[in-house]
């Protein structure tokens, strides 16, 4: 079996979802508000202990997310153990790297600089610290104290959920940039001498964009749950007369959080697709006139008999079924189900 490559020029692919990361991040700095400033007293006094509501579902989708991004991870770990050459290997292992420091830089950043917002501001930011503040973590009897994750801080429950969310976003980053380089890596050929062999193994990096696709998809739509659980922590502690306003900013900022999250799925996975079916086009057209009679040369019935069956149209359609998360959260799908 020969090595696999990928021209050096398809992982600029990956420029684009770093333009998207680049204008989601200007966005935040200077068209959203950095303290909404919700008063405090939409929070009722009593029945403190619905914290814990909201604090499970933040562990569970941490946990199941975490896991995912493993996942990602271990999957372009094998197609690297594949036969490739050497540069291809490299690049991937590079263009995976480069988006993780990337995705690290607003965390580092939140630490070097108090005064850089935080994500949990466009919810709320005395709300959400106020709502945290009436959890207990069992070891935490002062804020010296050391847990799990280092020292408990004035408000323990705070203080897992910014580490917790810094671990996550960290393994996020992780997943992405995997996810970036083995959609790219559908992209190898090999040194096929005949049509049928080409068709073949273009069939094989269709197989493989689809089992791509499928992760990606499934890694956005729990994305997605571990976006809104965390936004959605305060709301069983709000006051009935304020919790039909609040979910609606919740709700609205989990819309912003999706469509970014659509969009940078999309942004590397649409090219690829793009170039693969222009692959099954050019190969039709040379597969046709090898034939004889080339009149009689069944098109379809050959692509689909290599697995080439599929079109632009089905590209786009199941590329753009990654939008479902935006629909669910506009139509508030989300709030119905975290809520």
């Amino acid at each position: 079996m020969s090595n696999r490559r990928v021209e050096l020029r398809y992982f600029s692919i990956a420029l684009l979802p770093v333009l998207i990361f680049v204008i989601h991040e200007v966005m935040q700095a200077h068209l959203m508000p950095k303290d909404l400033n919700v008063p405090i007293d939409v929070l009722q006094n009593k029945d403190t202990w619905l914290e814990a509501v909201g604090r499970y579902r933040f562990l569970a989708a941490s946990w199941f997310f975490a896991s995912l991004a493993v996942l990602a991870v271990a999957v372009l770990a094998r197609n690297l153990m594949r036969p490739m050459e050497r540069d291809t290997r490299i690049a991937a292992i590079a263009t995976t790297l480069a988006v993780f420091g990337l995705a690290l830089l607003p965390t580092i950043q939140q630490y070097v600089t108090a005064s850089t917002p935080q994500i949990y501001h466009q919810v709320g930011k005395e709300v959400f610290e106020t709502a945290l503040s009436k959890g207990t973590l069992p070891g935490c009897l002062g804020p010296d104290d050391f847990w799990l994750l280092g020292r408990c801080g004035e408000i323990p429950v705070f203080t897992m959920f910014r580490r917790v969310l810094d671990i996550v976003n960290a393994l996020a980053g992780l997943s992405v940039g995997a996810l970036i380089a083995g959609m790219i890596l559908c992209l190898a050929t090999g040194d096929s001498e005949t049509v049928e062999e080409t068709a073949d193994a273009l069939g094989r990096s269709l197989q493989q964009m689809r089992q791509q696709l499928y992760l990606t998809s499934l890694i956005l739509t729990f994305g997605m749950f571990f976006a809104s659980s965390w936004m959605y922590w305060p709301l069983p502690l709000i006051s009935e007369s304020a919790k039909g306003d609040y979910s609606s900013l919740v709700t609205a900022s989990a819309l912003f959080t999706g469509t970014y999250f659509c969009l940078l799925m999309l942004s590397f996975y649409l090219p690829v697709a793009l170039i693969l079916d222009g692959r099954v086009k050019k190969l039709s057209r040379a597969a046709s006139k090898g034939a004889k009679p080339e009149n009689s040369f069944d098109v379809e019935g050959w692509k689909k008999s290599h697995g080439l069956k599929e079109g632009t149209g089905d590209f786009l359609r199941a590329g753009f079924a990654l939008a479902a998360p935006i629909l669910a959260s506009f139509a508030g799908g989300i709030s119905s189900i975290t809520v």
